[in-house]
Order: structure tokens, then C-alpha cells, then sequence
């Protein structure tokens, strides 16, 4: 089931988290570092088996993560001066 969150360093066009980005996200807002956050759209994908699993993607001004539950997928777009820094954290929390 799908989570809402808005404000504070969430951007408002949407605001729909799936349950395995919901913790990543609330971490990542109390980092110092990170700006803004903007969350992706959902899309809906087979059973998987095993725990969530989460990718990095650079882009410009911080990361793309993909965040895969056991039923649907989200990315989730994260903008950060230290994009090393922010990286190292979140892999250290959910990885």
C-alpha cells in the first residue's frame, strides 16, 4: 500500500511512496546535506523474493535511486551538495 509524504524538503507534484522507500526517504530529509527530494513515479512489478534492494545512479546535483519492493518499484531522485557523503550514509542505513 501506497505511503504519502509532503513538505519539508519533499517537492509537491507528488507525494505516493511505496512501503520500501518510505524509510530511505525519512532518513534522507534529516541529513543536513540534502536539499530537496523528489519522489518518482510507481510502477507495479512481479513478486520478488528477498529484501528490498536499492540502486544509485548519479546525476547532476546528487542521486537517482531505484527502490524495489516486493510488489512495485519507485524512484526516487535526491539532491545533495555532498553527493559522496549522502551516499555513503544511506548505504550504511538500508544496504
Amino acid at each position: 500500500m501506497a505511503k504519502h509524504k509532503n513538505g519539508g524538503k519533499i517537492t509537491t507534484s507528488h507525494t505516493s511512496l511505496i512501503d520500501a522507500a518510505f524509510s530511505v526517504v525519512e532518513a534522507a530529509e534529516k541529513l543536513p546535506e540534502v536539499d530537496k527530494i523528489s519522489l518518482g513515479i510507481i510502477k507495479q512489478v512481479g513478486k520478488s523474493r528477498g529484501p528490498r534492494k536499492i540502486k544509485f545512479l548519479p546525476i547532476t546535483g546528487g542521486w537517482k535511486l531505484t527502490i524495489r519492493g516486493s510488489t512495485s518499484v519507485q524512484q526516487i531522485f535526491i539532491y545533495t551538495a555532498q553527493t559522496d557523503k549522502t551516499k555513503s550514509v544511506l548505504k550504511t542505513m538500508f544496504i
